[in-house]
């Protein structure tokens, strides 16, 4: 399962340590971000079509 292949907390850590709270809207976290990344590229679909296919598919959901 693709899940269980990525350090999915170390790259958040990672990730969040170039953030600050005191600017901008708070993030995203990295494993949405990530997440969506690699089912649009998958997929071969734009950005809308991501979020279309996430709201759509548990599995995507679980994925992310």
């Amino acid at each position: 399962m693709m899940a269980h292949l990525i350090p999915w907390q170390e790259l958040e850590d990672e990730y969040a340590s170039h953030l600050f709270e005191e600017m901008g809207a708070p993030a995203k976290s990295f494993r949405m971000a990530l997440g969506a990344l690699i089912i649009k590229e998958k997929l071969g679909i734009r950005d809308r079509g991501t979020v279309e296919q996430i709201k759509d598919n548990p599995y995507l959901q679980y994925f992310i």
